[in-house]
This record gives C-alpha cells, structure tokens and sequence, in this order.
C-alpha cells in the first residue's frame, strides 16, 4: 500500500463523506508558531440556574488575560461557537484599564466541506502595538440544553501559564463529572462544600499550544478534560430526570426518530428495480446500498439537533443529497422495502475516544444502517463512498455502536479489520537495456486503499487518469516514465483495483564500465518521516496501512552480483519494515514490505521510529553492484 505522494496533493485531504484524512508523506515538520502572544492566565467558571421555565441552565463565565511577546503590531483573535441550545452574551475587554463591550462578527459557520446547520461562529479581535501589552477579555456562554453542553479543556491554541476551571454544582442539581486524560497532564482538583453549592475548582500551568504539529491527534484523545453530564435536577419536591445512563441517551434518539415522518411509498418503484434481476440476498443488499452511495451526494449537517435527527427519506431521496443520518434513514427505508431487517445505528468515528460508559452527546458523531441477517449484523455507511459491502472504513472499525432494537438498544462493536485489508501491492519485473531499467509493472488496491483510490479517481476526467496514474505510482520522480496498460472501472466495487503499466527508469544506474551501481527503489515510501526532536505530541496516521512489494532484475549475461544492500527488519506492535534484496538464480529479487499495525505513536516511540526511518533511509540510498565476470 503507498501512502499519499508528493505528487497531485500537497495538503491533507479529506475524503469527501469520511472523516478520514490522509497523509502526505513528506518530510514531517512541526507548523511554525512564532508565538506572538501568551496567554497568563485563564479562567472558565461553570454555573447552574433555573430560568423562568423552571429549566435548568448553565452559564460558562472566560476571562483570559493576554500578552504580547512581539515588537510588532498583532491581530489577537478569538472565535467562540454557539448554536440553537446556546447563545453568547456579554463579551468585554479591558486595555489600558479601560472596560469596554466588543461588538462581534457572528457568521455561520462551514468546516471542511461540512457545513453545520445551525452553528454560528461569533469572532472578535484586538490588535496588539507593542510588546508586554495586556489585554483581559471576558464572554458568557449561556447552554439552554445542557444535552449541548461543552467539555471543558485547560488548553488553548495559545500557550497558557495558568489554567483553572471551576465548577459550582447547587444542592438540587445531580452532576456527573467526568475527568479524562487526566493521567497525561495531571491537573489539581479541590473541592469546597459549601451550605448550598460544592465548588470543584481545577487548575493546571505551563500549557503548550494545541494544534502545533502536523498529525497531532484531537484534543479528546490527548489533553486533559472535563465532561459534564447533569443527570437530573429538583424543582421544589419535583425531581426532573434528564440523562443519566445510556438508556437515556437512547430514549432521546428515538424520539427524535419518531419525529422524522418517513413516507417510503414512493421508493417501492426504485427497489423493485434495483433487487428484481437479483437472487442473492447478498447481491439485492449491497444493489441498494451502492445505489445510496452513488446516488446521493453527502452533505454534512452538524451539531444542534440536526447533528442528530435524520430527514426523512422521501426528502433525501428528492433532493438527491443528505447528510449521514439522512443517508442511513433512506438506506434503512429501502432495504425494509425489499424485506431486510434494517437499523438506524449511532456511533462515534475513530475521532472520538469515548464510548457508552459515558452517556452524553459527545459519544456520537456519526449514524450509519444496519442489516441483521441470518443472524449477523452488516454495518453499512453510504456516506463512503465506493465502499464494497464489507469494507469498513478504519474510522468505524472497532468503534461501539448503539443500534435500535425495538423498545430498546443493541451495543455492538464494529468489527477491526487485519492491517493486511488495507494492501497496496506491487509487482515489477525489470531488465537493463543501455543504462536504464525497463519492465512492467502490476499494482493491486485491496480495501480501504481501493475505495481510495477509486474515490481519487472519481473526481478526475477519466483522460486525465493516466497522468494521475503516472504521477502517483513513480511518486513524482521525472526519471520514472509509464505507459499504463489497463484502466479500472468503477462500477465494480466488489472487484481490487488493478493497474498494470510498461516502466522505464532513467538515472538508477551507473555505468563504470567494470561495474553497475544500480537502485531498484523509486518509491521511497517514508523517507525524511522522522519526528522532529521539539516534537511534544503524538503522531496520528489516518488508517492502518499495508504495503508489500516486489521488484525483480534480471543480471545481464556477463554480469554477476557483487554486492547486495544490507537488509532490514525491524518489527514491534506498531509497525513494521521488512525490507531486503536477494540473488535467485542470476536474479536479483528486492522485496518490501512496510505496516502501519497502530494509528498512533507516542512519544516513547519516536526514538525507535526514528532510528527505524534512518536505517530505510540508508537503505533506499544504497545499491546494487554488479561486476563483470
């Protein structure tokens, strides 16, 4: 399997409806920050109220103040979210000891291609002229529904001296907190008990920045934080249950499933024809499925209550686009009409390191259908596209998953897929003619690299496909030029993707006469990928990988091998580079074979990584000696 080149793509890319991006494998350099401020100390102060309604609201209070580290004229700016269950209030800020209110900029708000509903984004700015100017700025955020409430992070894109929280929980409030990650950045907790308030206050100091290195995986899964979850509260002697377990969580989902109003009559028509020609359960199951995928365009619609109600599928199935929820609905509707038993199914992708034990919102981000049959749960996701029926994305594989069961609730765990579902093969057979290499060359796409890779070229003029073939598969190299033999369809997704090309190499060997320096590796797949040694994060790739190749060179008459590079094989339980070349039979054979067994590495593991990466290095640049007998 090749990873991402250096060739069409010079950004990460995501894959449109996944959340799964890709890496560019180029050398891994940390994003610049020439910290232009810092922040001295922060404040988030968390309280609870009753409004007029007797409903139970929070407000979170933010004071930061800020510092300028530059001589330089600086643009601070500070974005705060809110949506339908939430508004901003008050936003203030003290400069030269005078107090006064900001007007913000308020826009709604699109991400990545995903536009979120109801979300607005509110922004405001202050310029900083000299350095060692302060500025305190301060905003409320009022939760209307503290299903939407927020988790609470010490950190900030900004480094920050002094971090505290402090939450003040009322006698008649029943609040779940939970602490996470709080092993890795250790924070202080006290608490006060009071007559009619506990105040939990926690503080931590000497926080890095987040989001300053390339791959660092979300702040969920590395940064101390905080989620809270009111379970229920009491008004006078009446005691309001709100969520307090994962059967509440549920009981709100399918509410908000018996609000959706599906009318499938209209899709009786198109089911018939798509199953009619079919007698394999299997077949009629995966002709609606694709038919999903293919047919309607994902449009992300996030947070707020559109982050978790699905449209009804006879108005996906008009509009011809719908977001993940959407998409699962039709999906379901459908396959109920060709006599499947079919589900509506949350979960959280790959992004979110929570699972069921914590019954909130923030568990979820996805909802996808599944189609229990003969016993056996298919998880089917039509917003990935050209996805066959058992390739699960990696961002769902091994997640858990709340699935409708009547009454009640199934929780499932997707299945993981082995690193080898994810194969990149190659195959190329090479001979020396006038200093240069010539062959051919056969590569296969297995699994979540095929879906890929057809997605790739799905948004290519099928023309223009060569060249894409061209650029990718000699990884950019001038010197690698192909002819491609064959060109993939992609109406099959049930089939690998195979391309099979003539290949001529120019400047991989060297002709001393006596003897031939020759280099048989133009793929090069992660040289210069070592962590830097300031790096303070994790790296996160976007996906198990697998890439297994051969390369063949058969010794010219008259010639005989002198010296082969030394080979490697360094294996552990994150990944794995087996790389060597061998005489067999006056053929010199070079095999590959390169694992990505574990998305994340830690930083224990860069030292070995990086000893790992030199060694590849060396070896890449080494070559084959041939002499003349």
């Amino acid at each position: 399997m090749k990873l991402l080149k250096n060739i069409l793509f010079t950004v990460i890319i995501i894959l449109i409806g996944t959340s799964i991006p890709i890496e560019v494998f180029s050398k891994n350099e940390s994003v610049k920050d020439d910290e232009k401020v810092i922040i001295e100390k922060q404040k988030k102060v968390l309280t609870f109220f009753l409004n007029k309604r007797k409903e139970l609201n929070a407000k979170l209070t933010v004071t930061q103040k800020i510092i300028s580290k530059t001589t330089l004229q600086y643009k601070f700016t500070r974005s705060v979210f809110f949506d339908d269950n939430s508004k901003i209030e008050t936003i203030t800020k003290n400069a030269n000891r005078r107090t006064r209110k900001v007007i913000p900029i308020i826009s709604d708000y699109e991400s990545n291609g995903i536009f979120h509903s109801d979300l607005k984004v509110c922004y405001f700015e202050h310029i900083f002229k000299k350095k060692g100017e302060e500025v305190m700025l301060k905003y409320e955020k009022i939760f209307t529904d503290l299903k939407f409430l927020d988790p609470l992070y010490f950190n900030d894109y900004y480094q920050i001296d002094d971090s505290e929280i402090v939450i003040e929980i009322p006698e008649w409030l029943k609040l779940d907190v939970r602490e996470l990650n709080f092993e890795l950045e250790t924070p202080e907790h006290s608490t006060i008990e009071e007559e009619k308030n506990n105040i939990h206050t926690y503080s931590l100091k000497n926080i890095r920045g987040a989001f300053r290195n390339k791959g660092e995986p979300r702040r969920s899964k590395i940064n101390a934080h905080l989620i809270l979850i009111p379970n229920a509260y009491k008004v006078g002697e009446r005691n309001v249950k709100l969520i307090e377990d994962v059967e509440d969580l549920y009981g709100w989902y399918a509410s908000l499933v018996d609000q959706i109003g599906n009318k499938n009559d209209g899709l009786k028509e198109l089911v018939v024809e798509l199953t009619k020609d079919k007698t394999d359960d299997m077949d009629k199951i995966k002709s609606i499925f694709y038919w999903v995928q293919d047919n309607i365009r994902y449009i992300a619609f996030e947070n707020g209550i559109m982050g978790f109600k699905p449209e009804a599928c006879q108005k996906v199935y008009n509009n011809k686009y719908g977001d993940c929820k959407g998409m699962a609905n039709l999906t379901k509707e459908m396959l109920i009409l060709a006599g499947y038993d079919a589900r509506l199914t949350w979960l959280g992708t790959s992004d979110i390191p929570y699972d069921y034990t914590i019954p909130s919102l923030l568990v979820d981000n996805h909802m996808i259908c599944t189609v229990i049959y003969d016993g056996k749960k298919i998880f089917l996701d039509p917003t990935e596209k050209y996805a066959d029926l058992y390739n699960y994305a990696f961002r769902i594989q091994g997640q858990e998953a709340l699935i409708e069961d009547g009454d009640g609730y199934m929780i499932e765990r997707i299945p993981s897929l082995e690193t080898s579902h994810n194969k990149e093969s190659g195959q190329h057979n090479f001979s020396i003619n006038e200093s240069k290499l010539e062959g051919s060359g056969l590569v296969k796409f297995t699994g979540n690299r095929k879906t890929y890779i057809l997605y790739l070229l799905s948004t290519i003029p099928k023309n223009d496909w060569e060249d894409f073939a061209l650029s990718y598969l000699s990884n950019g190299d001038k010197n690698v030029q192909l002819n491609l033999f064959n060109q993939p369809t992609l109406k099959n997704r049930d089939v690998d993707v195979e391309l099979s090309y003539e290949i001529k190499m120019e400047n991989h060997i060297i002709d001393l006469g006596e003897e031939l320096y020759v280099n048989l590796e133009f793929d090069k797949q992660f040289e210069n990928f070592e962590m830097p040694e300031e790096r303070n994060t994790p790296y996160e790739f976007s996906g198990k990988y697998f890439i297994e190749n051969t390369s063949t060179l058969k010794v010219p008459e008259g010639w005989k091998v002198n010296y082969l590079p030394t080979a490697i094989d360094e294996q552990n339980e994150k990944y794995g580079f087996s790389l060597s070349i061998k005489e067999e039979n006056d053929t010199v054979v070079y095999s590959k074979k390169i694992e990505i067994k574990a998305p994340i590495l830690d930083l224990k593991d860069f030292s070995d990584w990086n000893k790992t990466i030199e060694r590849v290095k060396e070896f890449y640049a080494d070559q084959i000696i041939l002499n003349k007998k």
